[in-house]
């Protein structure tokens, strides 16, 4: 008689040995799982939004962010002694006129993703005005956070 362990030990091992993969694919089976795939693929890259190609918006969006980099820079603190030290340099390149120009190339708002394009443009517009209007101690302050397009064009900049 076999002790129980050894008799499931036997069973295992012959199950093991009588299941083996094929490394060898059968055409007919290949070509729908390849299909498939690529199909998947082409949806995929599809699906991320290109955006709207407004030279209009672009031009004016371009110029509205302008004007709030150069707010933010005449706002700095000009011994960045509120920025720590490790994030001065970064800080202080995000100011440069050229990289806010860049970053807000890259942005939702600038391609007009993420929202109703309409709504963008008017929360972007209102969100500007308002930050030129804010002394610099209000900025500093964090004000920004208060204003309802600043929020709501904040969230249309954070979609993906």
């Amino acid at each position: 008689m076999i002790p129980s362990g050894e008799l499931v030990f036997k069973r295992i091992a012959v199950n093991i040995r009588t299941f083996h993969l094929s490394p060898t694919i059968n055409w007919k089976e290949g070509v729908p799982v390849f299909l498939s795939v690529i199909v998947l693929m082409s949806f995929v890259s599809c699906k991320k939004e290109k955006g709207i190609l407004s030279l209009e918006w672009q031009n004016e969006s371009l110029s509205l962010t302008a004007e709030i980099c150069t707010k933010y820079r005449e706002c700095a603190d000009k011994e960045w002694k509120s920025i720590p030290e490790n994030l001065k340099k970064f800080t202080e390149g995000r100011l440069e006129e050229t990289q806010c120009q860049k970053r807000f190339r890259e942005s939702n708002a600038y391609k007009l993703i993420g929202a109703d394009p309409l709504a963008i443009q008017t929360a972007y517009k209102e969100c500007h005005t308002q930050i030129l209007k804010f002394s610099c101690k209000d900025l500093q302050e964090g004000k920004i956070e208060t204003v309802p397009s600043c929020l709501a064009f904040q969230k249309i900049q954070n979609r993906n």
